[in-house]
């Protein structure tokens, strides 16, 4: 079982302990004072990690990073989350506890038959298409539940899932706090922490990570923090939808319904409509809801960004609908050449008036709370790269 603490790790700083910047090192304890070797403390979504000894202790070389979230993990106890800038150059004592089996009411249970019905389409949006390259080595330690009246999916993992990923050559080692599927609404999230372990140097996993990195939110979102976005190849458009003129009212549509549920009452196999009701039905099947309007191109940074003291923060009311085309890189005699052509690739971004902060990494705040479209909500954990990825590594 999983238990997550953001922000609420106990820390000490000790003041007459003498540290270099670039080193946080520190004890590990429960709250009755027993020392936890073996917690694995990693700098979130990168390589950078370390693992608790005996009597607890730790130190980490976090390599010159400034941003991020300090993550202490260790299956069967709370995993603690903490801001690291908070953290640099001290000399900590965490507070980390077993976790406590509370018995609770559970309405939809998790059950065999749900993973075998929905196992495949969690490994489809978490993991992508791809199996031979990407896998969960402990997969079977998912927990599934499905409310089939609210057609809502939920999966938890008790344990630290141990992801291979061949095609990107890492072992990524994911901590999945929440996957949530609303079928109704067509909705998927997931969010978790992770680290990476560098498993290969191959040419051909260099050039398979500089083609998973070009194009991708981590990319957009570093080249947005630098401001950068034309350099590197980024068109940025001011978009919002529109009721469609030619799809039926909400008050059509509910006439509609109320024909299928009374032909259903009747327990009748055919369902005739009216002229009227064909009428709403065809316009039903061959539009859209909404249209896209384009209000505005080529935007600038300061159109839907602005900054306060030296920080980054997306703040925009509509959508931005980003552009970008994608050359793929081959390997031509050892070295690595951008192909001729390039593939058109469109993506949708949802701030919705709220503020989201930009890092220097090519992450935001609150990473569950943006929508995305498109591309860019294809991104995947077989196509997820560390933190500390640097382009041609």
């Amino acid at each position: 079982m999983i238990a997550v603490r953001k922000f609420l790790l106990l820390i000490l700083f000790l003041s007459f302990a003498i540290v270099y910047s670039q080193t946080i090192t520190g004890k590990i304890l429960t709250e009755n004072g027993t020392a936890i070797p073996d917690v694995n403390v990693y700098l979130d979504g990168t390589k950078i990690s370390t693992t608790s000894v005996s009597g607890g202790i730790f130190t980490l070389d976090i390599q010159g990073q400034k941003s991020g979230n300090l993550i202490f993990q260790k299956d069967n106890y709370e995993t603690s989350i903490f801001p690291l800038n908070q953290a640099i150059g001290k000399s900590v004592k965490v507070i980390i506890n077993p976790v406590k089996e509370i018995e609770e009411v559970v309405i939809i249970p998790y059950t065999e038959q749900a993973y075998k019905d929905f196992i495949n389409y969690f490994l489809d949006r978490f993991l992508g298409f791809d199996r031979e390259e990407v896998s969960i080595k402990n997969q079977r330690t998912l927990k599934f539940s499905y409310d089939k009246k609210n057609q809502f999916l939920k999966v938890k993992a008790p344990q630290t899932l141990i992801i291979e990923n061949k095609k990107l050559g890492y072992t990524i080692q994911y901590n999945l706090i929440n996957f949530e599927t609303d079928f109704k609404k067509k909705n998927t999230s997931y969010l978790g922490t992770s680290f990476f372990k560098d498993n290969s140097d191959k040419k051909t996993i260099i050039l398979n990570r500089m083609n998973a990195y070009t194009g991708s939110l981590m990319h957009f979102f570093r080249s947005l923090y630098q401001d950068e976005l034309e350099k590197e190849g980024f068109i940025v458009n001011h978009a919002r939808r529109i009721k469609n003129p030619k799809y039926p009212s909400e008050a059509e549509i509910q006439q509609l319904q109320d024909h299928y549920n009374f032909v259903r009452s009747q327990k009748n196999m055919v369902i005739k409509l009216s002229p009227e009701l064909q009428d709403i039905a065809n316009r039903k099947n061959e539009n859209s809801e909404f249209l896209m309007a384009i209000l505005k191109t080529k935007m600038k940074e300061s159109d839907f960004t602005k900054r306060k003291d030296a920080r980054l923060f997306i703040d925009f009311e509509d959508l931005l609908m980003v552009n970008y085309q994608k050359y793929y890189y081959e390997l031509k005699k050892g070295n690595f050449v951008k192909s001729a052509t390039a593939s058109a690739q469109t993506s949708f971004i949802h701030p919705e008036a709220l503020e989201f902060e930009i890092f220097p990494e090519g992450i935001c705040s609150e990473p569950d709370q943006l929508i995305l479209e498109d591309h860019f909500s294809n991104q995947n954990v077989s196509k997820m790269l560390p933190l500390d990825y640097t382009f041609g590594n």
